[in-house]
């Protein structure tokens, strides 16, 4: 038998020994339970949550009613463009027809949109002031539906409170009551719409009307020429990458934003003060708008600015409200790649840098001086509403259910609370003698107050709801001390003495009024008229002999 050849060779199997299945975990070490060496657990992949629901429509209807609801009282009043009021507040003030807002120069530097709605709303067949106040809420509704709109979009939690809290907020209602302030309603409807469709981006529609709402937006209002920069926040929160491909749509809208803003804002001049002092008045203007955003407990149509404190503060400590936020970049840099993260950073970096235009204007009280205006921070507060109320409801979110019933309790309670504290400011704003009287508490050494406040009370007869017949003295004599030369004070002064039976001081004032100036001869028949009750006949005679000297004169002169 012959052999055959091998041609591969095996070597025997060795058996196996041990577990003959390999274990999902290492075993424990008895005599050392923490032991580095053994492995943990597999951790189970946590699924991601569901977007947040698009709001339904009760939600839009509570919206609306809540804020009509809440503003209601300005209705009431009738005032509109207040001759009080010293400062221009708008170009319109001095146009005579509706042409002069789209000529070349005024689009360069005023918004011919705003303009023109004012001449249309004097076309309106209603009471002018009513016309007025409803355009300007229905505009500040329209905006707190595109930011519900927008948050939905970029898929962040509580975007209907962030948005119902916007709509109710104490320091929008100055802007929607002055005469003058519908540019940042206008404005901030402009720059949500466009941030809206750049957002949502599903066709070349979409890119279109943000092309149009931007070109629009630039032409109406500063801030809205930074729109670049908070549209790539947004895509950078929705892709979590900088692929360049992501922010191309971007470039006709920077390229645009650069044209139209060196075109229109190029001639500008703002104050002229030193760059310490600049530096102090932003500083300060920061820490009024949080304080007016967070925790609106002060309010009035116009804040008075400290200019001492402005003036004092010194370079290094003026920059240290922007050095609060470093800790927070430094948070969302070590967790960029977590949702809450990019959030936050959208939220808060978009809030800086709408806020440069706010920080950068000075608001002017009604006789010129230097204020604090809200109006300077609404195109900026939707962004520090949302930052914070999406911020809180993410964090609710992630509590599970005992975190959303807390979210839907807090809510609903800053909602209450905002209705009570708007619609009270409302009705005092809305009538005029104790907006007058608010006024010349907050600004004790402004002369106009006062005078509005004592011709409104004349004119109502309402002095003692609100004043005193002492108090109105007082409030005379102290606008007599900045101004001697106010006969019509005077004259209001002598008939309040004569009044209150002070004849001794009315006939002081009588005699000073006669002695400095030329008073009508009502004016002079009434001083005979005091004078001969007093007994003094002749000074009564020589009051009448002028009366019949002025009339000599008036018809010798035709």
């Amino acid at each position: 038998m012959t052999n055959m050849p091998v041609t591969d060779q095996q070597s025997p199997r060795v058996p196996r020994t041990g577990n003959l299945i390999k274990p999902t975990t290492k075993p424990r070490n008895p005599t050392n339970p923490r032991d580095p060496h053994d492995a943990a657990p597999a951790r189970r992949s946590r699924p991601k949550a569901a977007p947040p629901k698009p709001a339904g429509w009760l939600a839009y209807l509570a919206l609306i009613l809540l804020t009509i609801g809440c503003y209601a009282p300005i209705f009431t009043s009738d005032l509109l463009w207040s001759p009080y009021d010293e400062v221009e507040r708008s170009a319109y003030q001095s146009m005579e027809s509706w042409t002069q807002a789209w000529s070349l120069a005024t689009i360069r530097s005023e918004d011919p949109l705003t303009l023109t709605s004012y001449f249309v709303e004097k076309k309106l067949p209603f009471d002018p002031a009513t016309s007025h106040h409803a355009i300007n809420l229905l505009l500040h509704i329209t905006a707190a539906i595109l930011l519900l709109k927008t948050l939905e979009a970029l898929k962040l939690t509580a975007a209907f409170w962030a948005a119902l809290v916007f709509a109710l907020h104490p320091s929008a209602l100055p802007t929607i009551f002055w005469s003058g302030f519908r540019q940042e309603l206008l404005g901030l409807v402009l720059l949500l719409a466009a941030l809206f469709f750049g957002v949502r981006n599903r066709n070349a529609r979409d890119f279109f009307m943000l092309v149009v709402l931007s070109v629009l937006g630039y032409l109406l209002h500063p801030a809205t020429l930074l729109l670049p920069l908070l549209l790539g926040l947004c895509i950078f929160h929705q892709n979590t990458s900088l692929h360049l491909k992501d922010y191309n749509r971007l470039l006709p809208l920077l390229c645009l934003a650069l044209f139209i803003g060196v075109w229109t804002q190029g001639g500008r001049t703002g104050l002229e003060i030193g760059f310490s002092e600049r530096i102090g008045i932003y500083a300060q203007n920061f820490f009024f708008y949080l304080k007016q955003g967070l925790m609106p407990f002060e309010l009035a149509l116009f804040h008075p600015f400290n200019q001492v404190q402005g003036s004092k503060v010194s370079v290094q400590n003026s920059f240290l409200p922007f050095l609060l936020f470093i800790p927070f970049y430094v948070l969302i840099a070590i967790n960029y790649k977590k949702a809450w993260a990019r959030a936050v950073l959208l939220g808060l970096t978009a809030y800086l840098i709408v806020i440069l235009y706010g920080l950068s204007q000075t608001g002017s009280f009604i006789d010129g001086s230097l204020a604090h205006e809200d109006r300077l921070h609404y195109i900026a507060l939707p962004i520090l509403v949302a930052l914070v109320i999406c911020t809180a409801g993410g964090i609710a979110r992630n509590m599970g259910a005992s975190g959303k019933i807390l979210c839907y309790f807090g809510f609903t309670v800053l909602a209450v609370l905002q209705v009570a504290i708007t619609s009270a400011f409302a009705y005092k704003v809305s009538d005029r003698a104790q907006m007058w009287y608010s006024l010349s508490e907050q600004w004790p050494d402004a002369l106009i107050p006062k005078l509005a406040l004592i011709n409104t009370l004349q004119a109502s007869d309402e002095e003692n709801k609100i004043l005193s017949k002492n108090e109105i003295i007082n409030m005379l004599i102290s606008i007599l001390d900045q101004q001697p030369d106010l006969t019509e004070v005077r004259q209001l002064l002598a008939r309040t003495y004569r009044g209150e039976g002070q004849n001794t001081n009315a006939l002081r004032q009588y005699q000073r009024i006669l002695r400095d100036s030329a008073p009508s001869n009502e004016f002079l028949n009434e001083a005979a008229d005091f004078y001969q009750k007093l007994g003094l006949d002749y000074d009564a005679t020589n009051t009448r002999e002028r009366i019949t000297t002025s009339n000599s004169t008036t018809t010798s002169t035709e």
